[in-house]
């Protein structure tokens, strides 16, 4: 099957083009968009027409399919949902969002950053969407890295962060987020297991300080890297539209969303693909 692959910015991202993600896919084409993959750190596909287990079966093509992070009681989503299906939604039933994540914007973040071996991968697809706004933002983290700054990266080589994450703080301003937590201890910069690439691995969302230095010293250099991690030359910002499937490497890149009118519907259906390496330096 061929396939053709389209830059989407000087950060990072290509589209690929010539390929119905509901039909099955041959190896020799699985294997270019894992290479385009790995070599763009985020994917799009436009205008597909998806059902669950199409999304499934197009996400199994990078490794394990994650089954869906929370405990039932966490977990407002249809429990007729595929069991690797989660929804990204602020339609509401009963007054209660039918999804996970639902309203306004969201820093910068990389995936399940807060448990022991995170996620390799996120796949989203576009159902519905507000006329204007929730866009979302990928940043390159191995150009992050390849140009910070040599005074900050050597303060930094070799050390841990710890990351702590409320459900409920992704939203600013209110408290409706999901309440669960989570918390872990990764390096500050990331060996990718794949590519061999260093890559930033904090971000501002979640990333509370450096493990055995003075708390004024790591807020000063978490903030200067955080700063560098969002400059715009770095950053590619997707305008959804209905039937995008993006699927972005999380080892190697964060992502933020940009806020929207909670009057109008958002929906999204998400897979992951479970991390099969602990973080190492």
């Amino acid at each position: 099957m061929p396939i053709s692959v389209v830059p989407l910015s000087p950060a990072l991202g290509a589209e690929i083009r010539g390929v119905d993600l509901s039909k099955p896919i041959d190896a020799a084409t699985k294997a270019a968009i894992h290479r385009v993959w790995l070599d763009n750190v985020i994917v799009l596909f436009r205008d597909q027409t998806l059902a669950e287990i199409d999304q499934v079966n197009f996400t199994a093509i990078f490794g394990e399919v994650g089954i869906r992070p929370r405990p039932k009681e966490f977990r407002p989503e249809s429990n007729d949902l595929h069991p690797t299906i989660m929804l990204i939604s602020n339609i509401r039933e009963n007054g209660r969002p039918i999804g996970s994540l639902p309203d306004g914007e969201m820093m910068f973040h990389h995936d399940m950053i807060h448990i022991a071996t995170p996620d390799k991968a996120t796949c989203l697809y576009a159902m519905e969407l507000p006329r204007v706004g929730g866009n979302t933002l990928f940043a390159n983290m191995y150009k992050a890295y390849d140009t910070l700054p040599a005074h900050i990266r050597d303060r930094l080589q070799g050390r841990k962060a710890y990351h702590h994450y409320h459900y409920g703080s992704t939203i600013k301003g209110d408290d409706r987020g999901v309440p669960a937590f989570g918390d872990s201890t990764h390096p500050v910069f990331w060996r990718h297991p794949e590519t061999g690439r260093t890559a930033i691995y904090v971000n501002r969302l979640m990333t509370q300080h450096v493990i055995d230095m003075p708390r004024a010293e790591s807020d000063a250099l978490l903030a200067a890297v955080f700063d560098h991690c969002e400059r715009p030359e770095f950053v590619y910002e997707h305008r959804w539209r209905i039937g995008d499937l993006v699927m972005w490497d999380n080892r190697c890149s964060m992502h933020a969303r940009t806020d929207f009118p909670e009057t109008e519907r958002r929906l999204l259906r998400r897979t992951t693909v479970r991390g099969a390496d602990v973080p190492a330096s």
